[in-house]
């Protein structure tokens, strides 16, 4: 199989994306991938150590972007979507495309299998799911209106607060309808894990959705998980639980260390875990899990 990874890193992730990284090329090492790591402005060029780091590595080969200057938090669709298409224009013909966050750990190596077979579907987002908080829904609706509210922006930074000085339709407003009438509602994929058709991303690349310029038209949503939901609905391709394809599927996708322990984790058998940072405990909990990482390279 052939397989495009999406692995975005800035320097606050330096302690810790190597091992991430690492895990995912346990995982995928019986297919043909290729690695592209943006690299958000890093000062130690954190991209290309990461590149060298794995060189060796059979059938693996690297691409590093490197943004100059960061877009910062709010910038992440924009980064997304810069990564999409460089993958979908590659002229490499993926199977699937693998966006996977820096801080995520891989508990399981046996998620291998699901690459395996025929687990997967020919179209669609693959991924966990998780609920819209009602307010957060509610401000997917309110972008979708001509006008209206957005983030606030002070000397060019996008603050949390909201005002009233939005005098154009979001970047994505109508890819937002055509998802709401293809049933996107209530529930979306997060974005720290996610499965990409390869067929899905060459139909956003052919119909131009990746060339769109985020930065430039920003409502109130702006995160990345949500908006690669959006653009795969606007398809008409579908969402998928991972659930349905891992018979045992478990995962704590919002881990902190007053819920989680390396027992606990265990106990449940959690195939992922996030996220886990560069702090003492995130650090400390990393070393424990991958003494007593559980999984083999076995089919599902």
């Amino acid at each position: 199989m052939k397989i495009g990874v999406f692995f975005g890193v800035y320097e606050a992730e330096k302690p810790f994306a190597q091992q991430t990284l690492g895990q995912l090329l346990d995982i995928l090492q019986n297919h043909d991938v290729h690695v592209l790591i943006l690299d958000d402005a890093s000062p130690s060029f954190l991209g290309d150590s990461l590149a060298r780091a794995f060189a060796d590595r059979k059938n693996t080969s690297f691409e590093v972007i490197r943004k100059e200057q960061s877009s910062g938090f709010r910038g992440a669709m924009d980064r997304t979507l810069l990564a999409f298409r460089c993958l979908a224009e590659s002229g490499r013909d993926f199977d699937y495309v693998l966006r996977v966050d820096a801080d995520l750990f891989f508990n399981r190596k046996d998620l291998a299998g699901i690459f395996d077979g025929q687990h997967l579907p020919g179209q669609g987002l693959i991924g966990t799911f998780a609920s819209f908080r009602l307010r957060d829904y509610f401000q997917v609706l309110l972008d979708l209106l001509p006008l209206g509210f957005r983030r606030r922006q002070i000397k060019g930074m996008v603050e949390h607060d909201w005002e009233l000085k939005r005098t154009k339709p979001v970047w994505w407003w109508d890819l937002g309808l055509r998802a709401i009438l293809h049933g996107f509602n209530q529930k979306f994929i997060g974005g720290s894990f996610q499965i990409i058709a390869g067929s899905t991303l060459s139909e956003l690349s052919r119909r131009g959705w990746l060339r769109r310029k985020p930065l430039a038209g920003l409502g109130l949503v702006f995160g990345e998980d949500v908006m690669t939901n959006i653009l795969v609905k606007a398809l008409n391709h579908p969402l998928v639980d991972i659930a349905e394809l891992v018979p045992d599927w478990a995962c704590d996708m919002a881990i902190n260390p007053h819920k989680g322990d390396s027992h606990m984790i265990q106990a449940h058998r959690y195939y992922l875990v996030h996220p886990l940072k560069g702090d003492a405990w995130g650090l400390r909990l990393r070393q424990e899990l991958e003494r007593l990482q559980v999984g083999h390279l076995e089919p599902l």
